[in-house]
């Protein structure tokens, strides 16, 4: 029993491919976010102060994105080193 449950436990991927990914993957949808967000609130019918706070809630929620993109490979790094 103990040998099927190391082979189940075996990754399938290394951990920095992962790290990769997720990194890639996060700053696409930063980017993606960021573009089509300030597409769509230009196209809206809103006022100033509407726009305003569209346009910087867009901007954060970006801007969120690309700081998981950039803490992920430090927070995979902790893990392995307290292992």
């Amino acid at each position: 029993m103990s040998e099927l449950l190391k082979f189940l436990h075996r990754p399938l991927v290394s951990v920095s491919l992962v790290v990769k990914a997720g990194q890639w993957a996060s700053w696409l949808v930063a980017f993606l976010v960021l573009i089509l967000g300030f597409d769509k609130i230009t196209r809206l019918p809103l006022t100033e102060t509407e726009l305003f706070f569209g346009l910087l809630l867009v901007s954060s929620v970006s801007l969120l994105c690309v700081l998981i993109g950039l803490v992920l490979p430090l927070s995979v790094r902790h893990e392995t080193n307290r292992d």
